[in-house]
């Protein structure tokens, strides 16, 4: 999105050099600034914010509570250049918590050198474990699951899938030489109401996601996330079912608060199996949002769904055949009766799906999280 603020920064006048001038301290800063702030802009709104080289982050070896930054270079959302010549070490000591590994640009006090020398300010930089919620005009290159402060961090054994305590470089905002356009990454929590064999990776939301990386549109995902758990960092929670369930106490209470603070759920029942008729999940669903006070609607066309960013005329199907596809929508909520996670997986009732079944329900995922992001947008913008 356009930055106009940092416009607001930008000198609308520079000094014209004359002979005979005199060149006071303020008069030099002055003139020096005005560069400077062009600099900041150009780079900001050219480039984008985000890392342009290098600053790989790996843990230590053997592993504990610190990690090294690898040389490069990122650009902040002010627009600063922030250089690291060499390697860096940082100790994340005993935080815990969900953690993001920012690197900021500073600048030291003027000193002086040399005897009789100017007064030099240098460029430095910081480097600190902050909540992953909290705000600032650091670069992220990093974060960290901890749930025990003592723990030792870990390389992820599974970069796509970064487990507790291990390095998660999944959101890395990188600025891309080619294309200087950077997007923000999204986020799915996949959680599950009961066991389910054969789930793959995210009941299929994994292969959805890797297909929209592709396409320039990152989307990272957890797998068995637990519904009792802090849901708020995610931009979709996706609840899968087959059998009857009924939730905990805790587990509604983190599902509510998460569709109150303007989250969207996607609830699907696993139709694979060769069971008969709609799976018992489907009847628990509409009873668990019914008890939340969430009132569905089926979606029709010109729903927000259906044209952003891709136009449908109507519900794409899915994996099941049986009938027409149907989705209903309701207070942050969707119900699918369409088990669009198997057909993520390339899989479908009856057959192999076609390469354009399949497409298909990739651009409808974009569009669920199109959807569910301008949810969560609105929600902080109120």
């Amino acid at each position: 999105m356009f930055n106009k603020k940092i416009l607001e920064e930008v000198p609308g006048k520079r000094i014209a050099a004359m002979d005979g001038m005199a060149v006071t301290a303020q008069v030099w800063e002055e003139a020096h600034a005005y560069h400077r702030d062009r600099q900041r802009v150009h780079d900001l709104l050219c480039h984008g914010t985000g890392i342009v080289a290098g600053l790989e982050v790996i843990a230590s070896e053997p592993p504990d509570s610190s990690l090294y930054v690898k040389p490069g270079i990122a650009v902040d959302s002010s627009g600063e250049s922030i250089i690291l010549a060499g390697p860096v070490a940082y100790d994340v000591g005993t935080a815990r918590g969900r953690l993001s590994l920012l690197l900021t640009y500073e600048e030291s006090r003027p000193s002086i050198e040399q005897e009789d020398g100017p007064y030099y300010i240098r460029a430095q930089f910081g480097i600190a474990a902050e909540p992953s919620l909290a705000k600032g005009t650091g670069v992220e290159l990093a974060r960290i699951h901890r749930p025990d402060g003592d723990a030792p961090i870990l390389n992820a054994r599974d970069a796509e899938y970064p487990g507790s305590n291990e390095l998660d470089l999944r959101f890395r905002q990188e600025i891309q030489q080619s294309r200087p356009v950077t997007r923000e990454a999204a986020t799915l929590a996949v959680c599950y109401t009961s066991a389910l064999e054969d789930t793959g990776r995210g009941h299929g939301a994994g292969r959805l996601a890797r297909a929209l990386r592709h396409a320039g549109h990152p989307l990272w995902v957890d797998d068995r996330v637990p519904l009792a758990s802090d849901l708020e960092s995610y931009t979709l929670v996706y609840l899968v079912g087959q059998d009857d369930f009924q939730l905990s106490r805790d587990e509604m209470n983190a599902l509510y608060a998460y569709l109150q603070a303007g989250g969207t759920v996607l609830f699907e029942s696993c139709r694979r199996g060769g069971l008969e008729g709609a799976p018992p999940a489907d009847a628990a669903f509409f009873e668990l949002m019914a008890s939340m006070g969430i009132e569905l609607a089926e979606i029709r066309p010109g729903h927000r769904l259906l044209v952003e960013p891709h136009l449908f005329a109507g519900v794409p199907p899915g994996f099941e055949t049986d009938g027409p596809p149907r989705v209903w929508v309701g207070g942050g909520a969707i119900f699918s009766a369409c088990d669009y996670g198997c057909l993520w997986r390339g899989v479908r009732r009856g057959g192999t799906p076609s390469r354009e079944e399949i497409r298909t329900a990739v651009e409808w995922g974009e569009n669920l999280i199109t959807y569910a992001r301008a949810r969560r947008q609105k929600a902080g913008s109120a």
